[in-house]
């Protein structure tokens, strides 16, 4: 199952939009992300957060029409969209995708990229995603593949101190057995060689994004 977790952050081209929401099996949105599914026409399955951004007459129609909608009070340890995020992991799905992730508030974006590591700990594959970038992880137990055009731009971050083992195979610069540490972002706008880079790491964990 595919769970789309549709955030409050800026999403500015509602035609790309859609065509990710058609794909999803559930769609939760989390707070003022809901304004987006009913600029689309779109129902979600679950509203969760502590819904001080929504417009409360989107809100409203939402309830209307049977949407379970979970609130939580405005001060709270979790950011709404850990809380999202906790709902869509309760379902046990194959794949979370977080959408609306990104936007003005660094520190939002930030923590959103950071939830990755949550749903890894429950074995689940997830991505943020907008227009321009997917940010998945790598780990050693979960290599990755990009896939694209020669030219095609992704870059390799890490997440913990530090990254071992790092091989990176059909790229315009290759590795083999590198380490990655934080404060030294060499892996930014690597490029593909050939039509599939692989890339895999022995130990830590490695942020990969893809531009589009």
């Amino acid at each position: 199952m595919r769970c789309v977790l549709l955030t409050g952050g800026t999403v500015n081209n509602l035609h790309w939009l859609a065509g990710v929401l058609t794909k999803a099996d559930r769609l939760i949105c989390v707070d003022s992300g809901a304004k987006y599914a009913a600029a689309l026409g779109m129902v979600p399955h679950v509203i969760v957060g502590d819904m001080d951004s929504i417009d409360h007459s989107v809100l409203d129609g939402f309830r209307r029409q049977g949407v379970v909608i979970k609130d939580y009070p405005a001060e709270k340890d979790d950011t709404d969209t850990a809380l999202g995020l906790a709902v869509a992991l309760a379902d046990s799905p194959d794949e979370i995708i977080i959408l609306g992730a990104t936007g003005t508030r660094f520190d939002h974006t930030l923590a959103n990229v950071h939830l990755l590591r949550v749903a890894l700990e429950h074995q689940v594959l997830a991505r943020v995603i907008n227009e321009y970038n997917e940010i998945s992880l790598v780990t050693p137990q979960q290599p990755a593949v990009v896939e694209g055009r020669p030219g095609d731009l992704f870059s390799l971050l890490p997440l913990t101190e530090k990254v071992t083992g790092v091989c990176v195979q059909g790229a315009r610069w290759p590795l083999q057995d590198a380490t990655f540490s934080i404060g030294n972002p060499y892996g930014v706008s690597n490029r593909l060689a050939v039509a599939i880079a692989n890339i895999s790491i022995a130990s830590g964990l490695m942020l990969l994004i893809k531009v589009y």
